[in-house]
């Protein structure tokens, strides 16, 4: 969808959408938000993960660049109806969660210790939330931009001791029946990839699962049986890079594309609930890559269109939309006199013709810093100053030394040398402690407002759909290991020098 709109910007026209100040923030018409009272029959919560506010706000100013328009996100913040909050997001051991301990908090409404899906330190196994749907009679979907496998959909349907245990999280989908499954990860359930050597694949068909691998098979895949379809042997590519390959295009469904099969699956069905995660936001992030986290929360909000869309045939839908965490903390820096140069720095997003991961695969095959300049101008319209590639070329040697250990890598020190070319700096690579946004529409939308704790979103969702259970807690523990960065490998997440963060 975003391909098809931005091949249509000349340079003159980035310039002068550049140049002009950006007023209309939200100016899209906003949903129709009239509040419905009573209970929802379905559910869908939408995270875009690791999304700082910053995130959002460089998002906007880059959807009226590439759509004419600000993010669906903010209109809907101005509807009647809409409930605003803001939430902890805190683990059971740190201010600072990584996305297991962040879902889990959603999916048991209990605090753990990063790193883990659904365990207590003591070891109890908490009851997961599509457990608990599933037992009064909903359908459940995940839907994903990383592997399904990965924490976030983990943690609404999961128990286990490690979030790397992504051969038993897939296991655990097909025992818990989970009905729509849609992301990546094909490689946890194939007998050739697996470590067990167990065809997980074969064994979701006999139990009755319709799966498929690509775009094709998704749009001709009936609606009687359970989805399994896993598009990639990991993660989904970037937004930006799945724009500039047309074959990428031809198998692999957009965020949108896959939010809408899903619905169009679970809309048959009375009461469901729907996890739709942006998670390649949150990879973006971690290596202060702006080009693939921004694009890829554009994609977020056309995934979040379809399903505005589908509450407006089907009103007695609750719409949950938040972030697990913020991450890097990016922000669009006051640029040149009084400023002046911000935006139109910002704009040069559009001359970007990969993710960080991609530019970064090209030059560590460079030996020379007059090629790296070369590939930089060639792939993103800046090239960087022959004393800018020496500083590089130290950091592809393993020599070079961040102040901030935390940017101690190949990836970032890309990204802290394009923030001179697009204006966008990094508090770090890492997830950051901060409240979240949260915005809540349709019946028991009430429930979301203020200042809440990521516990509370598990009660109401139980309590909406009236079943009666609670998880045991235990109390907070003192900061300790395992902290976010450790317990939260990204080093597949898309880019070599991603490594670091293990």
């Amino acid at each position: 969808m975003l391909l098809s709109r931005r091949k249509f910007f000349s340079e003159s026209a980035w310039l002068a959408a550049a140049t002009t100040p950006f007023t209309s923030i939200g100016a899209a018409a906003a949903p129709a938000g009239k509040r419905v009272p009573g209970r929802p029959n379905q559910i869908i919560q939408l995270v875009a993960d690791g999304m700082s506010m910053g995130t959002l706000t460089c998002a906007d100013y880059l959807s009226h660049l590439t759509r004419k328009r600000g993010l669906t996100w903010m209109s809907l913040c101005q509807s009647p109806g809409t409930q605003i909050a803001w939430m902890n997001m805190r683990s059971l051991n740190s201010i600072v969660t990584d996305s297991s301990a962040a879902s889990s908090s959603w999916g048991s409404g209990s605090r753990i210790v990063n790193g883990v899906v659904n365990v207590l330190p003591d070891g109890r196994h908490l009851r997961p939330l599509y457990s608990l749907f599933g037992e009064a009679g909903w359908k459940r979907g995940l839907v994903t931009t990383t592997e399904i496998t990965h924490a976030t959909p983990a943690g609404f349907a999961a128990n286990v001791e490690s979030r790397g245990s992504a051969e038993a999280i897939a296991a655990q989908y097909l025992e818990r029946r989970v009905d729509v499954l849609l992301g990546g990860g094909r490689k946890f359930f194939t007998a050739k990839d697996r470590k067990d050597k167990r065809d997980l694949l074969g064994e979701f068909r006999v139990h009755g699962y319709e799966t498929f691998d690509n775009l094709a098979d998704l749009d001709k895949a009936g609606l009687v049986n359970r989805w399994l379809g896993t598009f990639a042997e990991s993660h989904l590519p970037f937004t930006i890079d799945h724009e500039n390959d047309p074959k990428a295009q031809e198998k692999v469904p957009t965020l949108a594309k896959l939010t809408e099969s899903a619905l169009r699956w679970l809309g048959r069905h009375g009461n469901f609930i729907l996890q739709v995660e942006g998670g390649r936001v949150d990879h973006g992030c971690h290596s202060c890559d702006a080009t693939g986290a921004f694009f890829d929360m554009i994609a977020f909000d056309e995934a979040l269109d379809v399903c505005l869309d589908f509450q407006r045939s089907r009103p007695d839908t609750l719409i949950v939309i938040t972030t697990d965490h913020g991450n890097g903390n990016p922000g669009l820096n006051g640029m040149g006199d009084k400023y002046g140069n911000s935006a139109k720095l910002l704009s040069n997003l559009l001359r970007m013709k990969c993710s960080q991961s991609e530019l970064q695969s090209k030059i560590e095959k460079i030996q020379n810093e007059e090629d790296i300049r070369l590939v930089f101008g060639q792939l993103t319209g800046f090239e960087p100053s022959a004393q800018q590639a020496a500083m590089l070329m130290t950091f592809l040697e393993k020599r070079g030394q961040a102040l901030y250990e935390s940017m101690n890598s190949v990836s970032v020190q890309i990204g802290q040398l394009l923030a001179n070319h697009i204006g966008v700096g990094w508090t770090g690579s890492a997830h950051t402690g901060d409240y979240v946004p949260l915005v809540a529409v349709g019946p028991g939308c009430d429930r979301f407002r203020g200042f809440i704790q990521n516990t509370d979103v598990f009660d109401h969702y139980l309590s909406l759909a009236k079943i009666d259970f609670k998880n045991p807690e235990v109390p907070l523990l003192a900061e300790s290991g395992p902290d976010a960065m450790s317990a939260e490998s990204v080093a597949e997440a898309g880019g070599p020098g991603a490594a670091f963060l293990v």
